[in-house]
């Protein structure tokens, strides 16, 4: 739809009103994602954040318009090939990028799709039964051989590199060997809130690993403070026993090595009765 002036003006007016009403305003990307899914995850933000999908350049000078410090960064993550959308929350942004990734789904590759990483075709054992579909494979560039009923893949082949568009050949063996190597889902590109821009590296957390982390600083912690005898209401339990344990061995040491004690002297025995005359 072809747009006037006046309509691109009311436009950024619009959504600069809109992005004043919320606390994060953050860029997500609707690349490859398919309009099933699409109406999925919006009705799983129902009531959590508000979707708004326009051209890049209206997103852009609504950002422009609203003048906010953060908002430059924000703008730059706004790819003009890509399709691009506003998600507008009064929710945490680490709360939003993480039910995103969980709302992704895995899919086969297309034809022309863009490999986001490296795509290994790993080798052993297939499901497929020899015939056509052994040329097929080595189209693709996967050595295979027939072994008894199978095809067996030699070892793993590379059939994509990451930035690479997915070829034809490749595209359709990967269906036929059932391996699905994208994941379509929304992705949060950048989220402003609080005068300051998260991008996507920072929003991406993995919950497990940031548990890991905390508990092995936590125990690093107060191990420094064992050793140290840095007194809290943690470690002080800690070194009370440390130092009862370490009394208790030296008192062992040294009940070891002292002298037995004297055996007592035997009684006296009683002198023998005089005889009788």
């Amino acid at each position: 739809m072809v747009l006037n002036r006046k309509q691109k003006e009311k436009a950024v007016a619009d959504l600069t009103k809109k992005i004043a009403a919320y606390k994060v305003v953050a860029v997500v990307s609707l690349q490859n994602l398919p309009s099933k899914h699409y109406n999925a995850i919006k009705k799983k933000l129902r009531g959590k954040a508000e979707l708004v999908i326009t051209r890049t350049t209206l997103l852009r000078k609504a950002l422009e318009k609203a003048n906010k410090p953060g908002f430059d960064a924000l703008s730059k993550t706004i790819d003009e090939s890509g399709s691009v959308a506003f998600l507008l929350s009064n929710e945490d942004p680490f709360k939003l990028a993480k039910m995103l990734r969980q709302s992704k789904a895995k899919a086969p590759a297309k034809t022309g799709m863009i490999a986001n990483a490296d795509i290994v075709v790993p080798g052993g054992e297939t499901n497929l039964a020899p015939g056509p579909v052994l040329t097929e494979l080595k189209q693709a560039k996967i050595n295979a051989k027939i072994q008894g009923t199978k095809i067996v893949i030699v070892s793993d082949a590379t059939v994509a590199r990451k930035g690479e568009p997915i070829a034809d050949a490749v595209a359709k063996i990967l269906t036929k060997l059932g391996i699905e190597p994208f994941e379509i889902g929304m992705t949060m590109k950048s989220a402003f809130t609080d005068n300051m821009t998260y991008p996507a590296n920072v929003l991406d957390v993995d919950d497990s690993q940031y548990i890991a982390q905390l508990a092995s600083a936590h125990q690093a912690a107060m191990n420094l403070c064992v050793f140290a005898e840095i007194y809290n209401k943690d470690s002080t339990p800690v070194i009370l026993a440390s130092a009862q344990a370490k009394a208790l061995a030296i008192n062992k040491v040294v009940e070891d090595k002292a002298p037995k004690e004297a055996a007592a002297p035997a009684a006296p025995s009683e002198p023998a009765a005089p005889a009788q005359g």
